[in-house]
């Protein structure tokens, strides 16, 4: 079985240049360059060329990134690269308790016998946080 890279949105991150004042690019846990993005997304890197130039986007050579010349347009790229990611390659980054981790590896265990008995209130946490 194939492993592919889970993507949560949360590791998108518009970051302002430091080189040139008043532009923004994207970040992706450390990527910036449109191959590495594309790559991580599992989408073609003219899809991301696109989405950036509908962004209003420009590149520059001398840095090998684009800028966005503000954060919102760089966060609608964002918005609209997710949008293409396949559902299956989609993650989400939930922080769990270890009293929580130990009910969900006590259900797994147990699956299908009904012989969990743990406060309700560790379950309700657990739903909260995966529905949110």
């Amino acid at each position: 079985m194939e492993t592919k890279n889970v993507v949560d949105e949360s590791n998108f991150i518009v970051r302002s240049s430091g080189r040139k004042p008043g532009s923004f690019y994207i970040d992706y846990s450390g990527a910036y360059k449109i191959s590495e993005i594309a790559k991580v997304a599992g989408i073609e890197q003219s899809t991301v060329k696109t989405i950036y130039f509908n962004n209003d986007a420009v590149f520059d050579e001398s840095m090998d990134v684009y800028y966005f010349g503000s954060i919102e347009a760089a966060k609608q790229a964002i918005s609209t690269i997710y949008s293409k990611i396949r559902y299956e390659q989609r993650g989400k980054l939930i922080f769990l308790t270890i009293p929580e981790i130990e009910y969900i590896r006590k259900a797994l265990i147990n699956e299908g016998s009904n012989t969990i008995h743990i406060r309700s209130s560790i379950k309700d946490k657990i739903f909260e946080k995966l529905n949110s």
